[in-house]
């Protein structure tokens, strides 16, 4: 027997129609058969309780909900994500943990992040693959340092509704939103400190590159707790070329960047600055800043550096923090453990 056959009416109509997986099995041809099975015991005619009309429409819009899903190429069941292409190939990847963003949705695992967009942001998802494609070094030596913290493209698959972008990712990295999450939505300075400073230093690297990020946050930043490194693995779907005319842009740009950057709306790397000292305060427990000096969250030199608006360069920018900043607030430089790891999170 099948077991979805003896589900009670309470659990069928438990299943919320956004997640026809709990029921139906991703494959088509069997989604059909179980559909038929349910339909069976529950349609009217065949049944004379109450509830049983209730029932058969729920189970049909739910019906209708899985074959939209399988004839779009996603399908997630918990812990996986299977992906039909449109030219029939089929994909499983394994995740640990889904989160919603503004263009779909992502999947952590341990080695790989997968990105899903809705193929109505397809310019986006193809101007994210070019740019990190072309992501220039200009030496072995700058490529050893900084491509670890740069996505690489795995795969890319298209499906008949979705792009799915697979890129790699080390076991101890952990996306910034969940470390937030985790410590209630504050760190202490300290670690909040090196993980500005890793930032930066990145921003330099795109200040090289000649090219604005546009989209550096919680949700697209990943960090290395035990290496005390950081990733920037999404939101290249908004990057440009320093100068050029952006494409898009997530809120917190709009409500960060500079406000002549948001009158040209030009890539600018004061942009990704911004967002950094953002992301610091965000990391200190109030993304505006306006408690921070209150209640102390910080040493006054690391609130100010926070609060001031940034310079033109990312060099001058990471010079100042490095040698000024830091210095002032903590003293000599020394490792602070942060106490965290993917199985913490994940």
């Amino acid at each position: 027997m099948n077991p979805i056959t003896t589900l009670s009416a309470e659990a069928l109509l438990a299943i919320p129609l956004m997640e026809p997986e709990r029921l139906f099995t991703g494959d088509a041809q069997q989604a059909k058969q179980e559909f038929r099975a349910l339909a069976a015991i529950w349609h009217p005619d065949r049944r004379p309780d109450a509830g049983a009309s209730e029932v058969f429409q729920h189970l049909s819009r739910l019906y209708e909900a899985a074959a939209r899903k399988l004839r779009g190429g996603i399908w997630i069941l918990p812990g996986r994500l299977s992906v039909r292409a449109a030219d029939g190939a089929a994909y499983h990847i394994h995740y640990r943990k889904a989160r919603e963003f503004e263009l779909g949705r992502m999947f952590l695992g341990d080695r790989i992040v997968a990105y899903v967009v809705d193929k109505a942001h397809a310019d986006l998802f193809q101007n994210a693959l070019q740019v990190i494609n072309r992501l220039p070094c200009a030496n072995p030596r700058m490529a050893a340092e900084v491509q670890p913290a740069l996505p690489e493209v795995v795969r890319q698959i298209e499906t008949a509704d979705s792009r799915v972008l697979v890129v790699r990712k080390t076991p101890d990295l952990v996306l910034l939103r969940d470390v937030l999450d985790h410590f209630s939505g504050r760190l202490d300075a300290r670690h909040a400190a090196w993980i500005i400073s890793s930032l930066l230093h990145l921003a330099c690297y795109l200040d090289y590159a000649r090219l604005a990020h546009n989209a550096i946050g919680a949700d697209t930043g990943f960090i290395s707790p035990p290496q005390h490194r950081s990733a920037l693995l999404g939101g290249w779907w908004y990057t440009v070329r320093q100068g050029e005319r952006m494409r898009a842009a997530p809120a917190a740009t709009l409500q960060y960047a500079p406000c002549e950057v948001i009158a040209r709306k030009c890539g600018d790397i004061r942009t990704d600055l911004e967002l950094i000292r953002a992301l610091g305060r965000e990391l200190l427990g109030d993304g505006t800043g306006a408690r921070l000096a209150r209640e102390k969250a910080a040493p006054p030199p690391m609130l100010d550096w926070l609060r001031f608006p940034a310079p033109r360069s990312a060099l001058d920018d990471y010079h100042t923090w490095q040698r000024r900043v830091l210095t002032a607030s903590f003293g000599e430089r020394r490792f602070v453990k942060l106490d965290l790891s993917a199985d913490d999170l994940y």
